[in-house]
């Protein structure tokens, strides 16, 4: 009992007086407490305890419930608690977390050969922060590197050397992009300590008192600049901090010198509020301790390349000790640490990085600097965007893709060759179709086929095998090789699949001619074949040419003269804007799309407009329907019949019930008839679908779904 309320006060002090903690939370701290000794006393199947790691935490200050998450994430408890049981005892948020750090925890992926491929360690600092949803977990896991490397002493050479390295090169420069401080410094000098352990006992030695020591120094130094700053009327924020070994030997070896012509062993900065108080309290400092000329630099005079504005100066300060002073804005503070001169852009090289996903690390570290609130870790829990995601192959090398990338986007990505010959593939060792979204940390085999050639169905942007414009491109440029007779029949045999899908018997196929400016029919069905025209595109022009007839229309008057104000409506949303686009400026007798501006509305084009046809595949997401008929813009509905032909199976009706309604199309009726002899199923299914729908997408997800073989839809 007395172990467990020594353990409570070490890591929740405030346990008994703070009065935001209800009994609930009392009770999870107690019991996450009882589970971390419990811990303790098990058979070791990791080295690091989770009680060492929430003290470090303690000392951070961060919340009551990543402390609760990091002493139940102990390694000794996973085969004994899972995460639905931390669920039902701590809640969905502690589980949540405990999750991300037992995945982190299991990190296994840097390879020590690869330790110098600079690109490869960016792209895998950059996958473990896009696979941390809480930005809490990658600190607990910083926190558990930091009690890791306590305990290396202890281990083989091997892994001394693999554990140390790894941290050198990883997770030590994460600590310094969400700029924790605190843990940065330990990270770099542990993992220093046996990476360069010659080095390492050399600076320790030559540094002539302890690091405690020349913190109690740097704090005298702060209070005598308070001191001196207050008694001239000068509002300044001080801090300091004695320059640690790993940082000291970086330094060393950039500038070529001995430990003795380091200047800035102590550093303190200033920070005021404009740049006129700046040089006031750089005169009041020179006034005060004699200063070292060759190290003065006025960044601010003259800004580095980056941007990054302030001033150095090395003064002679108490017991003839260098000190190593700062003075700048906050502004330029802010500019330094979050904007483009942010000091680990420029101390790590600058190198390549992923826009969204700095931009939510820079916010995360303001609130980390700006506030002393031990909330304030609970506050930043939000996700860290990246706009990419990071996978890796067999051999664990991370290939850096779009978001909503697919295992075949990745094979194209690898080889073009491995693209065409792609038949299936492995994420995680398990089987998952191509069409399969790939995540974060993923390990993605693929598998081929010896004469491997692409399907025309990866150019169907409804059945989602391929987001990437590099990839489509690839798979179009293969089949814009192939004979010319092969895609005309391979287009015509298109062309009539979907003319049978969608009963639109009545279109003519000059009609489709004209709408794609082909010049004659063996052209149009090459484009077909060759995916110059896609199936969206085709089931689109044929929905639009075969209009149902249930909805409401009337002859549009048509003035003598077309004016450039001529209004179309979007369908279903008849208040937002619309602009006639300039390109093809279409006309109230053309056949219209809408293209969702970004800050403009809605621009009406021809659908047989250049810029609409050439649509990359992203883009083709921001096309809506419109119409000239503010009648039909504002009753978009019409009434259909669709026709299913699958093979029966246990499920099947409320697979495509369950479709229909995450689609929001509203069943009307149903008439299902089951073959008993060949257990095949006819489904008449009549819907009532808004004017917007896409049809060709909804018989394509129809298809899509197990045992169906066919569909078709007709207006009624």
């Amino acid at each position: 009992m007395k172990i467990l309320e020594e353990t409570i006060q070490a890591i929740f002090p405030d346990f008994d007086s703070n009065p935001d903690y209800q009994a609930v939370d009392r009770e999870q701290i107690t019991q996450a407490c009882e589970l971390a000794l419990k811990a303790n006393t098990l058979p070791e199947k990791t080295i690091v305890r989770s009680l060492d790691v929430a003290q470090i935490l303690a000392d951070l200050k961060t919340d009551k419930d990543t402390l609760i998450a990091t002493l139940i994430s102990d390694g000794n408890l996973a085969d004994l608690y899972s995460l639905d049981a931390y669920k039902d005892i701590f809640g969905e948020n502690i589980s949540k977390l405990v999750e991300g750090i037992r995945q982190l925890n299991k990190f296994q992926e840097f390879q020590v050969e690869r330790s110098s491929d600079e690109v490869q360690n960016e792209r895998l600092r950059q996958m473990l922060l896009a696979m941390t949803v809480d930005v809490r977990i990658m600190i607990v896991k910083l926190a558990y590197r930091v009690a890791r490397l306590r305990h290396l002493k202890y281990e083989d050479e091997a892994v001394r050397r693999q554990v140390a390295l790894e941290t050198e090169f990883i997770f030590s420069p994460l600590a310094n992009r969400l700029g924790i401080a605190q843990l940065k410094w330990e990270l770099e000098d542990l993992s220093f300590r046996f990476t360069h352990p010659e080095e390492y006992k050399k600076i320790a030695q030559g540094l002539k008192t302890k690091r405690i020591a020349r913190e109690d120094y740097i704090k005298r130094v702060i209070d005598i600049l308070q001191s001196l700053m207050h008694k001239h009327n000068i509002d300044a924020k001080i801090t300091g901090r004695p320059k640690h070994i790993f940082s000291i030997w970086k330094k060393m070896k950039r500038k070529n010198i001995p430990i003795e012509e380091l200047y800035d062993l102590r550093a303190v900065r200033i920070y005021v509020d404009s740049i006129q108080t700046c040089y006031e309290a750089l005169g009041l400092i020179h006034s005060h301790w004699n200063y070292v000329q060759q190290e003065f630099d006025d960044y601010i005079a003259t800004p580095k390349e980056n941007g990054y504005q302030s001033i150095h100066t090395v003064v002679i300060g108490p017991e003839n000790n260098t000190v190593e002073i700062q003075i700048r804005t906050h502004d330029m503070h802010h500019h330094a640490e979050f904007g483009v001169a942010a000091h680990w852009l420029y101390k790590e090289g600058g190198k390549s990085f992923d826009h969204n996903l700095e931009r939510s690390i820079a916010n995360v570290r303001q609130m980390l600097e700006t506030s002393d609130d031990p909330d304030i870790f609970k506050e930043i829990s939000t996700e860290l965007q990246s706009q990419h995601i990071y996978v890796m192959t067999p051999n664990n090398e991370i290939i850096t893709l779009v978001q909503g990338a697919t295992p075949l986007d990745f094979a194209y990505h690898i080889h073009t060759e491995l693209g065409h010959r792609c038949r299936g593939a492995k994420i995680n060792g398990r089987i998952q179709p191509l069409s399969y979204t790939l995540r974060t940390g993923d390990k993605v085999e693929v598998l081929t086929i010896k004469n491997g050639q692409p399907s025309r169905n990866w150019l169907n942007p409804n059945l989602g095998y391929l987001t990437s414009t590099s990839a489509r491109h690839k798979v179009k440029s293969w089949f814009n090789k192939q004979n010319r007779a092969e895609n005309i029949k391979s287009g015509e045999a298109l062309f009539h699949r979907e003319v049978r899908r969608l009963h639109a018997e009545a279109v003519s196929i000059k009609a489709l001619i004209e709408r794609f400016h082909a010049e004659t029919e063996e052209a149009f069905f090459e484009d077909l074949g060759k995916g110059r025209i896609n199936e969206r595109q085709l089931t689109s022009a044929l929905q639009a040419l075969n209009k149902p007839v249930s909805i409401p229309r009337r002859t549009p008057q048509i003035p003598v003269e077309q004016h450039d104000d001529e209004q179309a409506f979007v369908i279903g949303a008849t208040n937002l804007k619309t602009y006639i686009a300039p390109c093809c400026h279409p006309h109230q007798k053309d056949d219209i799309i809408g293209f969702v501006t970004r800050g403009r509305g809605v621009t009406i084009h021809k659908r047989d407009c250049a810029n609409i046809l050439h649509l990359s595949h992203e883009e083709q997401r921001r096309l809506i329907e419109v119409t000239w008929d503010k009648t039909i813009a504002e009753n978009p509905s019409y009434t259909a019949e669709l026709n299913i032909l699958a093979f029966d199976r246990r499920g099947l009706l409320r697979d495509i019930m369950s479709l229909l309604t995450m689609m929001d199309i509203n069943l009307v009726a149903s008439n299902t008839l089951t073959d008993k002899d060949d257990r095949t199923v006819n489904m008449k299914l009549t819907l009532e679908l808004n004017a917007t729908m896409a049809l060709g997408d909804l018989l394509d997800k129809i298809e899509m779904i197990q045992n169906v073989e066919s569909a078709s839809i007709r207006a009624i």
